[in-house]
Formats: structure tokens, sequence, C-alpha cells
């Protein structure tokens, strides 16, 4: 039997330890595709049915397709790439927290607008119950971003003792060891993608590599560790003019979960299993680390309320998305899909 084909996974956006954070600009720029179609329409719309719709679709053509989650909901769907032998085409949504209009209009860039299938008398109707949830929903999303901003600063205690307790003769050696089979390049192009989220389920991560071909080096021990040495090794190949994809922390966008080197056969990640232990590259003290497991425990209880409330406004978010389901005549919908069917078929 044949092997269904798999889609790439990340996100393209986080819930951070400053606040929202965004790569669409790097991952959706226009020039880099021959189409891009960008969704507008309030929640329940059927912006991510219509992307999950499109994926399917193209990945049982054996086309190759790119899934972006939402950061906020990762069971949600943020964008979809689809790549053909002759075109690339994306499809994203371009409603708020990372809004886009069209950067080349016509040209390239198209809206599409999925609030032309509602019953805007009912919405009307209901303008009361909308403008409470999401001023309700806005305060809940507030009060989740001020719990992040307190559990980043017990991070950053963290991340300096890390950084001031480093052996950088043996963090030298240890990366030459490393890139001793990689191959000098010219050009040095960086991609961002995300492995990992923060939201309603708390700390949620991708396997992006499941089913990769690529020798891939485990580098384990404490967080702040590896990511340490992952940012060092990704200098080292910015300079060697290596093209590579890379992987910034969802919570601290500053640190790095992996890089995946575009055409050479290596993937460097943080991972539990033991390839190479980071922690053996740090000199803590034992008043160091006893500082460092109370700056943890901070964190983690300001994760867990940051997490309470994201959860509260995604609940909130959902009685919108049901208000504005109710609303909506979904076989335009499906109208919209078999246009753009036919004309990715046509492009890629």
């Amino acid at each position: 039997m044949k092997t269904k084909k798999k889609a790439i996974k990340y996100f393209a956006a986080a819930n951070s330890y400053g606040g929202f954070i965004s790569y669409f600009d790097n991952i959706f720029n226009s020039v880099d595709y021959d189409k891009v179609y960008v969704l507008k329409g309030g929640p329940g719309t059927g912006k991510s049915s219509l992307m999950k719709k499109l994926s399917s679709n193209f990945l049982q053509k054996e086309y190759n397709v790119h899934e972006i989650y939402c950061s906020s909901d990762p069971k949600s769907l943020d964008g979809v790439i689809i790549e053909g032998e002759k075109g690339r085409v994306t499809m994203l949504d371009g409603t708020s927290p990372h809004e886009r209009d069209a950067v080349i209009p016509g040209a390239i860039d198209e809206i599409i607008n999925l609030g032309d299938g509602w019953d805007g008398r009912w919405l009307e109707a209901k303008r009361k119950d909308i403008l409470d949830l999401i001023k309700e929903k806005s305060q809940s999303y507030k009060t989740a971003y001020d719990y992040l901003k307190i559990a980043g600063e017990s991070n950053n205690t963290i991340k300096k003792y890390f950084t001031l307790k480093i052996d950088k003769s043996k963090l030298k050696s240890l990366a030459e060891s490393i890139l001793k089979d990689i191959a000098i390049e010219k050009s040095a192009k960086k991609q961002i993608r995300l492995l990992s989220s923060f939201g309603r389920y708390g700390e949620y991560s991708l396997d992006a590599f499941e089913t990769t071909e690529k020798k891939i080096i485990d580098i384990c021990g404490h967080k702040q560790a590896s990511s340490i040495l992952i940012k060092y090794l990704q200098s080292k190949l910015s300079n060697m003019g290596v093209d590579i994809i890379v992987y910034p922390s969802a919570l601290d966008p500053g640190a790095l979960d992996a890089i995946e080197l575009i055409n050479q056969p290596f993937i460097i990640r943080h991972a539990s299993s033991e390839t190479v232990n980071a922690n053996d590259f740090f000199d803590l003290t034992q008043t160091d680390k006893e500082r460092i497991k109370k700056a943890e425990y901070l964190t983690y209880e300001a994760l867990e309320e940051a997490k309470r409330w994201f959860s509260i406004a995604s609940d909130i978010h959902f009685r919108l998305e049901e208000i504005y389901s109710e609303a909506m005549n979904f076989e335009k919908n499906d109208a919209i899909f078999d246009k753009i069917v036919t004309d990715i078929d046509n492009i890629s």
C-alpha cells in the first residue's frame, strides 16, 4: 500500500515572554510565491476549515504541503503552503493578531473575504453579545501576557547563571567536533519556523522531524544550556555560509530549539535523548543550582496562570465562533474552495 504523503508542520507566531510575536513576514513573503490568498472574516467563518480542506486535497495529489498552526490553538491552522513542480502558492489567515493585506495586489496577493457568506442582519442583532465577548477576550489575553512577562523575568535569571558560567574552550571544542562533517557553502540564507507554542494547552510541541531522513544530533541537558550551544552553532554555520532553517523557542525568541541544514543531511536540536549533554559545558556551583531551581519554580507557577488565562480567552473565542457560524452560509465557502483548487492546479 502506498504511504500517504504527510504535511510539514510548524508555527509562524508565538505567545512569548515579551508578548505576541509573529514570523508571518518571513514565512509568507509575497515575492516567494506565485500566488498568495489572504483570508478575511470573523471567527467561525471557516478560515481554518478551508485551509485544512485545501491541504488534504493537495496532499492526496502528492504535492508538498506545509501546514502552519495557530499559536494559541494548535488544532487550528493559520496558513497552508502548497508546492508543485511549476509553482508555489500559499493561503493564510490575514486577521488579527497577524493582520495582513494585499502586499502585491492582483499580481500575487488576492483577498478572500469569507464574511461575504454571512447574514449581516443576524450579526447586527447579536451586536451586544459580540462586543461583550470581544472585550472579555481582550482582557483575558492581557492577563495571560502579564503572567508571561513575570515568567520571562524568572527565566532571565536562569539564563544569566548559564551565560556567566559557560566554559568557552569546551564549547568551542564541541562545536568543532559537531561541524567537522558539514560542508562550507556560500549564501548563508536563513528561514524561520517554530516547533512549539504556548497557549490553552500550555507548552505544545510538533514533531516536525518524525519522517526526516536527515541525521539528527540530539543535545540534551538544561534547555538554557542546550540553547546556548545551538545558538553558538548557528553563528558558526552562518560564518560557513550554510543555508539553514532556525527554530526559535516560542516563549523565548532569543533561544533556539533546533537548526535544520537545508542542503545537507543534518538537524541539530534540543531533546531528552542524549547524543551531546550541554550541561557538561557549564561550571555551576551548588548555590547557582539552588537559585536556578527557585527561579524555575517561579517560572512554572507564572506559566500555569498564563495557561489558565489563555484557556479562558480561547473558550470566549469559541463562543464568538458559534455566533458567527450560525450567521454563515458555508455553501459560498465551498464555491471559493472549488475555484481556488482549479487556480492552484493551473499555477503549480
